[in-house]
């Protein structure tokens, strides 16, 4: 007995929890994570919700399908789920064993071995088994390491999602606006076939002007055909991110304004290898296998022990009497723990090539798309500014020289074709700079921008 109190206090010197603030700071976050998802909930895959429907099928706003998406999507519940796993492991890995209570009776007769009572000795045990001081609290912090690290992909899995919903927006805005130009050149075709048609009937134009504008408006009644199915599958990509099922209503995207900004590439990479959450999960594996690493090393020196105590019930003898007990693990006669010191050294240098990956990819992926940003926003204003207009007034006075006989229909539909292919390419030069842009967003980790 005075041995099991003179090593409490040896016990109780390691137990002073250094990481219990980071740990606090982390279950907060992850409890303000999961407000706006129920982790019980919609596991049976897609499903409805009247007045998301009802908001969704009127004209679409970004920043509610955001808000759905992250809301709704099973892929963020999935790593919250894990993340809130992770808070549970700490807690596992830095408490002690169970302590073990030990029942015995001793001195049986082997002739009557059901007689309990006529046993020697009774026995009333407790024992407790200890890691070296110092040794749980280094397990709680790799493990808390390692849990951060996992909060810090679900961020990551969430600038993911905000990435994915935007750039199927913006794919679906540009589907639907070449749908809206086709529509209106078919309208402009029966326009020009109604001239043509007055003109064969006066004799001005032969009946190849008459047919060229029927043939033209085929090819495009087949183009509508394609661009629907590509309205479709825009509309099922966006409907998956906000797990509802694929063929639920969405309305038409608000309207998107060209953009008017400009990025400074140098300090959205700063940006990103501070505070880029896959970079930050990277460097906290790092942190969770040193840890780890010290924990092995330990091990490998610094023995485990046990302490227990125990209450005899003699019935042949004047006294009861008790029983103590103190023992420890010889860590030193085996290869078990220097093969686990080796494996995590291994898996440490392995870790932190890891960050110089997660670095170089940040790097790599903000130059990317910045590239692409600006390729895309030079496109948009030389359309806005330059090729538009020019294709429109050309359109203008080829349709007059028409209807005067100073031109052909051939030099009207080629007219009618480039002003067509002109406006599609600028709404798709827009749409390809938003998805640019969601692109370096993602990159960096972080909102940059106005809303589009």
């Amino acid at each position: 007995m005075r041995l099991m109190l003179l090593s409490l206090p040896f016990v109780l010197a390691g137990c002073a929890v250094a990481w219990q603030g980071d740990y606090d700071r982390l279950a907060v976050d992850i409890d303000r994570s999961a407000t706006h998802l129920d982790l019980g909930s919609r596991t049976q895959g897609p499903s409805t919700d009247p007045e998301l429907d009802k908001m969704l099928s009127d004209t679409l706003d970004l920043d509610v399908l955001i808000a759905a998406a992250l809301d709704r999507n099973p892929e963020l519940r999935e790593s919250l789920a894990r993340a809130k796993a992770g808070v549970a492991e700490v807690r596992r890995v830095s408490s002690l064993d169970d302590p073990m209570l030990k029942v015995e009776a001793e001195g049986v007769p082997i002739h009557q071995p059901g007689a309990l009572n006529r046993d020697q000795t009774n026995m009333l045990g407790l024992r407790q088994d200890f890691p070296f001081p110092g040794n749980l609290n280094l397990k709680g912090e790799a493990a808390l390491r390692d849990t951060e690290s996992m909060y810090q992909m679900h961020r990551d899995r969430r600038i993911d999602i905000v990435s994915r919903v935007k750039k199927a927006y913006f794919d679906y805005y540009s589907m639907q606006k070449e749908l809206e130009i086709h529509l209106e050149h078919v309208k402009i075709l029966e326009d020009f076939e109604k001239i043509s048609d007055a003109k064969f009937r006066t004799g001005t134009v032969s009946q190849q002007d008459v047919l060229k504008p029927q043939v033209e408006l085929v090819l495009l009644h087949n183009d509508v055909l394609a661009i629907e199915q590509k309205i479709g599958l825009a509309r099922a990509i966006l409907n998956s991110l906000l797990n509802r099922p694929s063929d639920a209503p969405l309305g038409k995207p608000s309207e998107i304004a060209p953009p008017d900004e400009k990025f400074d590439v140098q300090e959205l990479t700063v940006k990103a290898l501070a505070s880029r959450p896959d970079v930050l999960a990277a460097q906290l594996r790092v942190r969770s296998t040193r840890t780890s690493l010290e924990v092995a090393g330990r091990e490998a020196t610094l023995p485990n022990f046990s302490i227990g105590a125990d209450y005899w019930q003699m019935p042949d003898a004047p006294n009861d009497a008790y029983g103590v007990m103190f023992s420890i693990n010889l860590p030193w006669l085996t290869g078990k723990h220097r093969a686990e010191v080796a494996r995590i050294e291994h898996s440490l240098r392995a870790d932190e090539a890891a960050v110089d990956t997660a670095r170089n990819k940040a790097s790599l992926e903000v130059r990317d798309a910045y590239l692409r940003v600006e390729a895309a926003r030079r496109s948009v204003v030389l359309f806005k500014g330059e090729l538009l207009p020019k294709s429109r007034q050309s359109v203008e006075v080829s349709r007059a020289s028409y209807e005067k006989d100073k031109a052909s229909f051939l030099d009207l539909l080629d007219a009618e074709r480039s002003q067509r292919d002109i406006r599609l390419k600028s709404y798709q030069a827009i749409a390809q700079y938003e998805s640019a842009v969601a692109d370096l967003e993602r990159a960096v980790g972080t909102l940059l921008r106005r809303k589009p």
